[in-house]
Formats: C-alpha cells, sequence, structure tokens
C-alpha cells in the first residue's frame, strides 16, 4: 500500500498541497491574535473577536458548501479556495506597506480567510477519494491525519517564530505563499472525477441540506462514529481548558515543558497512523475504533495524578499525551475511511460538510465547559471531572456499537494465509 501510494503522483501531489495550506493556516491561529495585539494594542475582547472570525464560518457555511460541492467537481472550488486564500492574506503585507492596515481590515481578513479555509477542508475531504483506490483509501488517509494532527500542534508555534523573525506582515506574507504555491502543485494533479449526478428534480439547497444529515444519521455505524465524535470533542475541550490553567497555575510548570508535553501528543499521532494500517490487517472494525477510543477516553487520567513541577510529572504527562494522540489519530483514520467507503458519491460533499459540524461544533461548548468546572470546583477537581466525563463518554460509546449493526464492507480480520499484515473525526 505505502508503495501505491507513493507512486500515486496525483495523491502525492495533493498531499503536498494540503500540507501547504494547513500549515499556513493553523499558523495564522496564532499570527492574527498576535498582530492585534503587537500592532494595535487590542483589548481582549477584540482579539477574542480577531480570534472568534476565524471559526465562525465553520458553523456560517459549512452545510451551504457540502451542497455547492455535490453540484460540481471538487479540484476546481479546491484550486479557487487556495488562489483565494493567498489574495486574502496579500491584503496584510500590502495595506500594512501603503500604511492603511488597521483593526478593522484585520477582522475582515480573519473572517474571509477563515471562510476559506471552512470550504476548503469540506472539499479536501470529498475529493480525496476520487485520487485512490479503496484498498488505498485507509492509508491514504492516514497519512494526512498524522499530518494534520501534526500541523495543528506545531504550526501555532510556528506561526509565533515567523511574527518574531520577519513581523506580522511578514509572517502573513509567508502564509499567503504558502496558498498560492499550494495552488500550482495541484493544478499538476492529472486524475479526472466522475461525473457528477444530476440533483434530484425540484429539490431545493435546503432539502439538499437535510439529505446529507439524514444519510449520516440514519446509518447506524456513521450515526454511531459522529455521535462519539461529538461527546469526545466537547468534554476534549474541558479537559484540555483546564490541563493548561492546571498545569501552569496550580503545579507550577513553565509554559516551555506545558508547550512540550501537547506537542509530544503528535508522536504519538504518527505512531497511530501507521498503526490503523496494521490494524485493518489484523483485527476487527468493533475491536480497533473501540480500543482506540478507550486509548484516547482514558490516557487523560495520568494527568491530574501528578501535583509536583518534577521530570518525573513531565514524563507522565508526556506519555498521557503521547497515548492520547495514538488512539485518537487511529479513530479518526478509521472513522473517516469508514465514512468515505459508506457515503454515495453524490452526497459525499453533504456528508462530509455535516459532520465537520456535528464534530466542531461543541469544541467552543466544551471550552466553556471547562472554565465554568474550573470556577466552581478549582482547576484540580474540574480536571478530574472532565476526565470523569471522558471516560463515561467512551462507556456509552462501547455500549453503542455493542447494539451497532456494521455494513459487510467494512475492514475484518483477515486470514493468515493472505499474507495480511484528524481541537475525533473532525
Amino acid at each position: 500500500m505505502i508503495t501505491r501510494l507513493l507512486l500515486n503522483r496525483d495523491y502525492a501531489r495533493f498531499w503536498l498541497s494540503q500540507v501547504l495550506t494547513s500549515v499556513a493556516s493553523k499558523s495564522m491561529t496564532m499570527v492574527f491574535p498576535l498582530l492585534a495585539t503587537l500592532s494595535f494594542a487590542a483589548t481582549p475582547f477584540e482579539v477574542g473577536v480577531v480570534t472568534a472570525a476565524q471559526y465562525v464560518p465553520v458553523l456560517v457555511v459549512t452545510l451551504f458548501v457540502g451542497v455547492w460541492l455535490d453540484r460540481r467537481p471538487r479540484r476546481p472550488t479546491l484550486l479557487f479556495t487556495d488562489v483565494a486564500g493567498g489574495l486574502v492574506l496579500l491584503v496584510v503585507p500590502v495595506l500594512g506597506g501603503l500604511d492603511e492596515f488597521h483593526l478593522g481590515v484585520l477582522y475582515a481578513v480573519a473572517f474571509g480567510f477563515g471562510s476559506l479555509v471552512a470550504i476548503a477542508e469540506v472539499c479536501a475531504q470529498a475529493y480525496l477519494p476520487s485520487l485512490v483506490g479503496e484498498s488505498d483509501l485507509l492509508p491514504a488517509i492516514g497519512r494526512l491525519e498524522a499530518v494534520f494532527t501534526l500541523v495543528v500542534v506545531a504550526a501555532p508555534g510556528l506561526g509565533g517564530l515567523l511574527m518574531n523573525w520577519l513581523g506580522g506582515p511578514g509572517a502573513v506574507l509567508t502564509g499567503a505563499v504558502c496558498y498560492l504555491i499550494a495552488a500550482l502543485v495541484l493544478m499538476t494533479v492529472t486524475r479526472r472525477e466522475p461525473p457528477v449526478p444530476a440533483p434530484a428534480a425540484g429539490e431545493g439547497t435546503f432539502g439538499r441540506i437535510a439529505a446529507g444529515a439524514r444519510f449520516l444519521l440514519t446509518v447506524p455505524v456513521l450515526r454511531t462514529l459522529i455521535g462519539q465524535a461529538a461527546l469526545f470533542n466537547f468534554f476534549e475541550q474541558a479537559m484540555l481548558t483546564l490541563y493548561t490553567v492546571y498545569a501552569a497555575s496550580v503545579v507550577g510548570v513553565t509554559p516551555a515543558l506545558l508547550g512540550l508535553t501537547v506537542t509530544l501528543g503528535a508522536v504519538g499521532s504518527m505512531l497511530g497512523a501507521v498503526a490503523a494500517e496494521q490494524a485493518e490487517r489484523r483485527w476487527g472494525f468493533k475491536r480497533v475504533v473501540v480500543g482506540s477510543m478507550a486509548i484516547a477516553s482514558t490516557a487523560p487520567v495520568l494527568i491530574p495524578l501528578a501535583t509536583r513541577p518534577t521530570a518525573l510529572t513531565v514524563t507522565v504527562w508526556s506519555v498521557s499525551f503521547v497515548l492520547y494522540g495514538f488512539g485518537l489519530t487511529v479513530y479518526n483514520v478509521f472513522s473517516t475511511s469508514t465514512r468515505q467507503r459508506l457515503t454515495p458519491e453524490r452526497l459525499r460533499g453533504r456528508v462530509a460538510a455535516t459532520t465537520r459540524l456535528v464534530a466542531y461544533g461543541p469544541l467552543s461548548a466544551g471550552t466553556l465547559l471547562g472554565g465554568g468546572l474550573g470556577s466552581l470546583f478549582g482547576a484540580r477537581t474540574g480536571l478530574w471531572i472532565a476526565v470523569a466525563l471522558l471516560a463515561a463518554a467512551f462507556l456509552h460509546f462501547v455500549r453503542s456499537m455493542g447494539r451497532t449493526h456494521l455494513p459487510d464492507l467494512l475492514p475484518g480480520p483477515r486470514p493468515a494465509v493472505q499474507g495480511a499484515s484528524g481541537p475525533a473525526d473532525r
């Protein structure tokens, strides 16, 4: 499988373009707030508006993007978002050079850029199956998932370094260049997409949105997987919010060590992407998704056990995040590949959009839950509650999977004689 993917030039080019845009977009999550703070002495509320402007489009445009993508080929839309993303980012250095850059422009750039990112991420999920065969779908998703997880962890820090080295306009210019190079790389993909089915007669936009949501919610295994993703993300964000407060304010580790423990989760993610491919060949689907979610949901229990700023504490926390990243990546790879296998071509855009909305929607609410638990019970007790809620969500998932019928085309264990060897699914 590895050899086939390496020889698939179209997939390799798509993969590279996704790496470039992911690094650029996730770097901007740090660059934009820093720009507001350092260039305009923005208040905390104004910085919050800049940050929110990047994420609000996920809730506003995602479902409509799914309808749009199911009416036309996905590659031209992906090319448009790459070029437009680069041009939107170029507004910052250009207006900065003309001394016309102000906070209102930054709000507009953050919202416009966030809208393009929301479109592109849905589009990429819908486009991928047209580049690889079904036998290569799981490893193809695994390689993307591993890179995305690494980028989510590392790119914000890269954004801070770019701000330090190049200044605000220079950092944004770097992101713009990445987007434009990504567009050039994507233009070299030659494989044609399958024909786009004509929409049903008399079916309006909201009817088409409902069709995608209905498919996701009426296929039992997809409903179970996305339901667990939403619950996990909700309680995960509460846990991560409290972890930062607990580690820095209660235990007293340095910001550098705190960041190191979280960053090591990317190591677990890389291992998880490799393990997912092996797991498909050796174990049944239910064992893999339940086992991987068990690891991701219970690994954080190690965090509140440590109470002193020692080397052992940092080690224990690092192990926790490696296990967490490993389990979550395996689950995400299987969840995403399952959705791609089961979803008809005509619905892929809408189902990807609905999945993203359902899974991303609880993130901000989970952050508020974490803050509320910390205010009411203190950081450590609140952290224990969040960890317990993660475990309770997992037990609910085990029960749900036990009652869920699996379609025949899902991966299962293969006989030895055959030589068989992604703030959950977002």
